[in-house]
């Protein structure tokens, strides 16, 4: 069994040697793997500390990219590049610590697992040194968009996780940002792979300053939750829109009660379009849940001609 190891890079001079040799360390354990050091675009000395940690160590092969294009493209880079029976991510900062590595690799394989996932926020799972603001936007992140997945994941973005390279060359990944972590999720949850969550340790970064760039993150999630369960929006607008209209509508009948009703009022018309909107978008709801539900047999066509591709080549 071979093991390829990813590890996305922006500006990480601080960490690079001591990131890349506690990794060699943990994977010597294994006759044959690979460390995938992806460069993206850094504008300090990451890429020429990679080159020359890497001109000494051949099982580190280092990938860049000319600019910085994110973690989700960082990724894909890494995917298309590795050899490995089994792929692990992990983070270039070592907030996951690389002797969780071993563990993710036997569950995935004494379990006979598609996907393990290392999970701060599963019970036993927990989190050290992690500034509050970082912890209360990665906590309502993970459990906006995990209520919106239907396996019940407690840790959806975190990127510590073992693959089957089988997965991996079956799903097409079109996210570039940090949200490519639960678009990989939902397709594998979607292809009906099976995934699992053990309890890991996240601690604050000790080098270097987070790349994480909050508000984006936070829109770019909200988004994949509508995305998954459209009916969270609309359902949402909708019963919101006839709340609004039934409120009027109680108004309107209290004025006919006490005589002061006027039909010509502009509440009437009010009324009426809260009412008829907020039923319509309820039912846009169900359509496009409807349509979500599609994606799968989707998934399932990108999957075989994606391996079709595979082959040919």
């Amino acid at each position: 069994m071979e093991v390829s190891v990813i590890i996305p890079m922006y500006d990480e001079e601080e960490n690079v040697i001591k990131t890349l040799q506690e990794v060699k360390n943990v994977l010597e354990l294994y006759d044959q793997y690979q460390i995938l050091a992806v460069d993206d675009g850094s504008s300090d000395n990451t890429l020429k500390l990679l080159n020359e940690y890497a001109s000494k160590n051949p099982e580190i092969k280092v990938l860049k990219h000319p600019v910085n294009m994110g973690m989700g493209k960082a990724l894909r880079t890494g995917f298309e590049e590795a050899e490995g029976d089994v792929v692990i991510t992990l983070d270039a900062d070592l907030s996951y610590d690389p002797n969780y590595i071993p563990l993710l690799v036997q569950t995935l394989q004494e379990e006979n697992l598609d996907l393990v996932i290392g999970s701060q926020y599963m019970e036993g799972g927990k989190t050290e040194d992690i500034p509050f603001l970082r912890l209360f936007v990665s906590k309502m992140a993970n459990r906006i968009v995990g209520y919106a997945m239907s396996d019940n994941i407690s840790t959806v973005t975190g990127i510590l996780r073992a693959y089957r390279k089988e997965v991996l060359d079956s799903i097409e990944l079109e996210s570039t940002g940090t949200e490519i972590n639960p678009e990989i999720l939902s397709k594998s949850i979607a292809l009906g792979f099976k995934i699992k969550e053990i309890p890991v340790t996240l601690k604050g970064r000790e080098l270097g300053e987070s790349k994480v760039q909050f508000r984006s993150t936070t829109i770019s999630h909200l988004f994949l939750t509508f995305y998954e369960k459209p009916m969270i929006l609309f359902g949402f607008v909708g019963l919101f829109l006839c709340f609004i209209g039934i409120i009027s509508a109680i108004y309107l009948f209290y004025l006919y009660l006490i005589g002061q009703l006027d039909p010509t009022r502009p509440l009437m018309i009010f009324m009426v379009l809260m009412i008829i909107s907020g039923i319509q978008i309820i039912i846009f709801g169900f359509v496009s849940t409807q349509i979500s539900l599609l994606r799968r047999e989707i998934y399932i066509v990108q999957k075989e001609n994606k391996l079709l591709r595979k082959k040919l080549k």
